[in-house]
């Protein structure tokens, strides 16, 4: 059956290439343009004809007529225009509706699911806004950050003691009783951080910055045999410390502990600045309670962590440290930070981080320097580094050198034996420290980069003024000061007497007062002329009565 087409559908395809990309009329009659109404176009044109050659027969009993002239007639009123906005506004109120639902639950999951995965991720925390954060809790541990509860148990300690204290000298023993008995005295401060500060600290250190800060002064009994004082240790411009020829065992902590500084985190630098190759002393540096016992390293005692000199990580342990870090030696700069997110302690070595130490630690800490003899220790002399199962490399060098007894030594030779410094005192090594709290650059690039420092260096009030800028030369009064001799008024060099005073009713004038002090003076002439011719009167009225008396004898 051969399907005869529509003259009006052969017609279709120039119409079709006229008015198939407007399905839009605006009211003056004109087309507007549209790529997607052109599509539509063509879509329902060609399954009208496609239908239409078909279904002849059906098209016909029916009574349609395809009139292309009626399908493309341009409508009087723009009705399909907005429905169609009206449909697009509703569509896109629904996109944006779930997209914050979805970030409604990502918020969720992230806030009370994943704190634990994403807690000690430096990046993540850094990255994570304020309301995803999570409060963390006051945690702070006893024996160790790390290992909770280790010397809690008092029975436990006492039987650490019965082992540790044998090996340990009679000095080391007497600091740890005595470290016992200070913190017990005088418990340490673990408040929440930022609450050891009053408001007018807190307005001091605003004001000053960085200059605010400094190290107390050795406070320790070490005194000769006339009781003359002998310091420890000598603090030199606030934040440099040398340990001196005297010192047996003693530290010092910041009179401030760490600050905000409204970043994320606080950072300080310790460079070596003066420490003997084999030195008879040891140092350790790092973060302290407040009060800390004044003759205890930073580390020995509890809640503090340090730093030592010879690469142990010492942390709140007085019987035994980890050497975990490098040794140290003049001219490295060791540094600490802290997080205040996260409450993570990290420590730097010549600008490289090296670890991260501790978590949740949210209580106030201060910057602890310290140092001690090493030869009055078992610890660090001879027996006790051989014992040491970290020194390996130093107990091979000491068991070579007593073979060969012209190699050098591998210590210094005060560490030979155990010394007690109630026989004999040694003089220490002298050792001195520089702290850098942000009023010089950074090994460490990072806190540079990010300004972890403590604050300004001045603060907000700033320096003092300079006298010698363009600003003092409009001063009248420093500039008259420049004049040698000053040029003084004319009335001014005028005697006094010649001025004229008032004087008030009731009181002497000056005219009165000097002939006061004329009549007085004339008196006092007078009397002290007349007393030599009182005198002589005297003596002539005895002789006339004796006179008298021997002519009345004689009758």
């Amino acid at each position: 059956m051969s399907v005869q087409r529509d003259p009006q559908v052969q017609s279709l395809s120039p119409h079709l290439s006229q008015t198939s990309s407007c399905l839009y009329w605006n009211d003056d009659g004109n087309c507007t343009n549209s790529t997607i109404s052109r599509h539509l176009i063509v879509g329902l044109v060609v399954a009208s004809v496609s239908w239409t050659m078909l279904n002849p027969v059906s098209n016909t009993q029916s009574g349609f007529n395809f009139s292309v002239k009626s399908l493309f007639e341009p409508p009087m009123r723009d009705q399909d225009g907005e429905a169609i906005s009206f449909v697009f506004l509703i569509s896109l109120s629904v996109t944006f509706a779930v997209l914050m639902v979805m970030l409604i639950v990502v918020a969720v999951y992230v806030t009370f699911c994943s704190a634990d995965e994403t807690e000690y991720d430096e990046e993540v925390a850094s990255a994570m806004p304020n309301l995803f954060r999570k409060k963390r809790s006051l945690v702070l541990l006893d024996g160790s950050f790390l290992t909770p509860g280790q010397f809690d148990d008092s029975q436990a300690l006492l039987e650490q003691e019965a082992v540790e204290l044998p090996r340990m000298s009679r000095f080391e023993v007497e600091l740890y009783r005595r470290a016992q008995e200070f913190q017990k005295v005088c418990p340490p401060n673990v408040k929440e951080f930022g609450t050891y500060t009053n408001a007018s600290d807190k307005q001091f250190i605003k004001d000053r910055g960085i200059q605010s800060y400094y190290f107390l002064p050795s406070i320790n009994d070490n005194v000769d045999q006339f009781g003359n004082f002998l310091p420890s240790f000598i603090i030199q411009d606030k934040l440099d410390i040398l340990f001196t020829k005297f010192n047996k065992s003693a530290s010092t902590i910041m009179n401030y502990p760490l600050p905000h500084n409204k970043k994320d985190a606080v950072y300080f630098e310790v460079k070596v600045f003066k420490f003997p190759r084999k030195p008879n002393s040891i140092f350790s540096c790092g973060l302290v309670t407040c009060p800390y016992p004044y003759f205890r390293l930073p580390g020995a005692s509890q809640f503090s962590i340090a730093y030592e000199s010879t690469g142990k990580l010492r942390m709140n342990n007085p019987f035994y440290a980890n050497t975990l870090l490098p040794k140290l030696q003049e001219g490295d700069v060791i540094g600490f930070g802290y997080r205040y997110r996260t409450g993570a302690i990290f420590i730097t070595h010549n600008g490289k981080k090296l670890m991260d130490l501790t978590h949740n630690v949210d209580i106030d800490l201060f910057i602890g320097v310290g140092a001690m003899n090493a030869a009055y220790t078992r610890t660090y002399t001879r027996e006790g580094l051989l014992e040491d199962c970290d020194n390996v490399s130093l107990r091979e060098r000491i068991l070579a050198s007593d073979l060969d007894l012209k190699a050098p030594r591998a210590i210094n030779e005060q560490l030979e034996t155990i010394h007690d410094p109630s026989e004999a005192d040694l003089s220490s090594d002298e050792i001195e420290l520089h702290v850098n709290l942000g009023q010089l650059g950074f090994v460490y690039v990072e806190a540079n980069v990010k300004k972890y420092a403590f604050g300004s260096v001045f603060g907000d009030i700033g320096i003092p003024p300079s006298y010698n800028g363009d600003e003092i030369k409009k001063d009248v009064v420093l500039q008259k000061g420049e004049e040698l001799p000053p040029k003084y008024p004319s009335d001014e060099l005028a005697p006094m007497t010649s001025t004229s005073i008032t004087v008030q009713d009731g009181e002497p004038s000056s005219a009165e007062y000097e002939g006061h002090e004329r009549g007085s003076s004339n008196d006092r002439q007078n009397s002290s002329t007349s007393e030599p011719k009182s005198k002589n009167g005297k003596k002539r009225h005895r002789k006339k009565r004796g006179k008298r008396g021997v002519r009345r004898g004689n009758r």
